[in-house]
């Protein structure tokens, strides 16, 4: 999935997949905190419209990363 965003700063994490929820949104909220993590499960659907604000966090159901955080 690519970001439709264009934002400044950093729009995707692939060194989080894998970590823990908690760990990851303290990173993202560090290296641009313009942005808002908005975390959901793996079986969730993306929530439309389009939010170039947010960072979707998906995670599996041991609250780790389990797909590349982006903008959107």
């Amino acid at each position: 999935m690519t970001s439709p965003c264009t934002v400044q700063g950093k729009t995707a994490w692939p060194e989080l997949l894998g970590q823990n929820v908690d760990k990851a949104v303290s990173i993202i909220q560090k290296e641009n905190p313009t942005l808002r993590p908005f975390v959901l499960n793996i079986s969730e659907d993306v929530p439309d419209p389009v939010d170039c604000t947010r960072v979707l966090v998906f995670i599996n159901d041991d609250n780790q990363v389990a797909l590349v955080p982006i903008v959107r």
